[in-house]
C-alpha cells in the first residue's frame, strides 16, 4: 500500500479503476447471496469519494479556479461540478474550512466512518460546541440523520449561553415563502423560532394522525406529508374537514390531545434566568429561555415538568395502563418511536411485558410505532438502550436483532457499530419503515406505510 500523501495521478488511477468496476457492473447478475456486500461496498465508495470531494472544497476555492470558469462565486462553480443546489455548496465549503481545526471529524471523513452529510451536522455541532465532537461523531455512526440533527441543534443551543438574545436573533429570521413550481405546484415555506413551531405541531399532530388514521381504515396508502397538506390547506381556508378526504368518515380513534412539554428548575423559573447546570428546554425543540417558558404558561397545551417535582423516572404503579404522570414523563422524552424515530401511529408498550412483572414502570415503558410494536412481537424481541434511543435485541440471547434472515452489515462495519462494554451497543441495520416512517419536519419527505 502507498504511502504519503496521494498524488494527481494516483487520484486519476483510482478514477479509471472505478469506473471500470460501475461500467461492467449488472445488477441482475449480481448472486443473490452477494447483494449485501456489493451494495454495502458501493455505499461506502460513496462515501469515502463524497468525504473526499468534502474535504477538497476548501482547497479548490483557494486554487481560484472558479473565476476562469465564468461562476460568480466557488460555490456556484462547485455545486455545478457535483450537480447539486448551491445552498449545498455553501454548506460543503464553509464544513470543509472548518475542518482544519477539526482533525477528528475530518478523520472520520477520510476513512468513510460518516457521510458528507453527516459531516456537514457534526462540523457545525462541533463549531459550536468543541467538547461535544466525540460524542457528535459517535451519534453520526450510529444514529439515523435525524436524530444526529436534533442532537446538533441542542447542543448549539446550549452553547448559546444568552438565551434571551437567542431568542430575540431567531424571532429576526423568522419568514415565509411562497413560490410556483415546474410542475405547477405551490409551495409554501415556513421559518419560526423552535418553541413557536412546537405550539404548530401541538395542534397540527392530533389532525394530521386522525387524517392518517382515516387514510389506513379506508385502505389508502399516501404519503404523511399529503395528510399534512390537507390538514393545513382546511385550516387556512376554514374547512371543518380537520384534513380528512372527502367522503371518508373517521374509523380510528384518535387520541385528541398533544401537549407542549417544558421542563424547568424551579428556581430558574421563579428567577427569570438559568444559571449552573439548570435546566429550561422544551421537549423536542431544546434549551430555550425562560421568557419562552413563561410566555407560554397560559397556554392549555403546556404542560411543564419541575425538576424539583415529583421524580417521575421511578413512579411505579400495578396497573397495565399508565398514569397521567407516567404519560407526561414519556411525553417529556419527545412522542416518536424511540427506534426508528416516527412520530405516526405510536403505542406506549412495556418492554419486559405486564404479564411477566405485574406492574408499570416509565423505565420499562417506550414509544414505539405500529411498525418496530410488530417486529418486537413477532420476532419475541425486546429494546434495550437508554430511553429515547433504543434497538431490538433477542428476548432470550440478548444480542442486537439483525433481521428475520440473521444478515447485518459487513463484518469491518459490524465492527466498527460494536462499543465497548461498557458502551450502548449499536441498532442493527434499520428496516424499510424507518425510513419510511421517518420525522414529518425532517428535510426529506418520504412515503408513510
Amino acid at each position: 500500500m502507498a504511502t504519503g500523501p496521494a498524488t494527481a495521478a494516483e487520484v486519476s488511477e483510482a478514477l479509471s479503476v472505478v469506473l471500470d468496476v460501475c461500467a461492467r457492473l449488472d445488477p441482475a447478475a449480481v448472486p443473490m447471496h452477494q447483494v449485501v456486500e456489493v451494495f454495502d461496498t458501493f455505499a461506502a465508495l460513496e462515501r469515502t469519494a463524497g468525504g473526499a470531494v468534502l474535504r477538497m472544497a476548501a482547497r479548490y476555492e483557494e486554487a481560484g479556479a472558479w473565476k476562469g470558469n465564468g461562476a460568480k462565486s466557488p460555490e456556484e462553480d462547485i455545486a455545478r461540478k457535483t450537480g447539486t443546489g448551491t445552498t449545498r455548496a455553501r454548506r460543503k465549503l464553509s464544513t470543509s474550512k472548518r475542518l482544519k481545526s477539526q482533525p477528528k471529524t475530518d478523520d472520520a471523513i477520510r476513512r468513510g466512518k460518516v457521510s458528507p452529510d453527516q459531516a456537514d451536522e457534526v462540523s457545525e455541532g462541533a463549531g459550536a460546541s468543541p467538547a461535544a465532537e466525540d460524542d457528535l461523531l459517535d451519534t453520526a455512526q450510529r444514529r439515523p440523520l435525524h436524530d444526529l440533527r436534533r442532537k446538533v441543534a441542542e447542543e448549539r443551543a446550549r452553547a448559546d449561553k444568552d438565551r434571551d438574545e437567542r431568542r430575540r436573533r431567531l424571532h429576526r429570521q423568522r419568514g415565509m415563502r411562497r413560490w410556483d413550481d415546474a410542475d405547477g405546484m405551490g409551495n409554501l415555506l415556513l421559518r419560526l423560532p423552535g418553541e413557536s413551531m412546537n405550539e404548530i405541531d401541538a395542534r397540527l399532530k392530533p389532525l394530521i394522525d386522525r387524517a392518517f388514521a382515516d387514510a389506513r381504515h379506508a385502505g389508502r396508502n399516501e404519503p404523511v406529508e399529503a395528510y399534512t397538506a390537507d390538514v393545513v390547506r382546511d385550516l387556512l381556508l376554514g374547512s371543518a374537514g380537520g384534513g380528512t378526504s372527502p367522503g371518508t368518515g373517521s374509523g380510528q380513534a384518535v387520541r385528541p390531545e398533544k401537549k407542549v412539554i417544558a421542563l424547568i428548575d424551579v428556581e430558574a423559573l421563579n428567577r427569570g434566568r438559568v444559571e449552573g447546570d439548570e435546566t429550561c428546554e422544551i421537549a423536542g425543540v431544546g434549551p430555550v429561555s425562560v421568557a419562552a417558558i413563561r410566555r407560554l404558561l397560559s397556554d392549555a397545551f403546556l404542560t411543564v415538568v419541575f425538576r424539583k417535582g415529583t421524580d417521575v423516572a421511578h413512579v411505579t404503579h400495578l396497573g397495565r395502563q399508565v398514569t397521567a404522570t407516567q404519560r407526561t414523563a414519556l411525553e417529556a422524552r419527545g412522542c416518536r418511536c424511540e427506534r426508528c424515530g416516527s412520530r405516526h401511529l405510536l403505542d406506549i408498550d412495556h418492554n419486559e411485558g405486564w404479564t411477566l412483572t405485574k406492574d408499570t414502570k416509565v423505565e420499562d415503558l417506550s414509544w414505539q410505532c405500529w411498525h418496530c410494536h410488530d417486529l418486537k412481537t413477532r420476532h419475541d424481541l425486546k429494546f434495550a438502550g437508554p430511553p429515547g434511543s433504543r434497538w431490538l435485541v433477542d428476548r432470550k440471547t440478548g444480542q442486537p436483532w439483525r433481521g428475520p434472515t440473521g444478515t447485518g452489515p459487513p463484518d469491518d462495519q459490524r465492527a466498527a457499530r460494536r462499543p465497548p462494554s461498557s458502551g450502548d451497543p449499536p441498532e442493527a441495520s434499520p428496516p424499510a419503515a424507518t425510513v419510511a416512517q421517518g420525522d414529518l419536519f425532517d428535510d426529506d419527505f418520504t412515503t408513510a406505510r
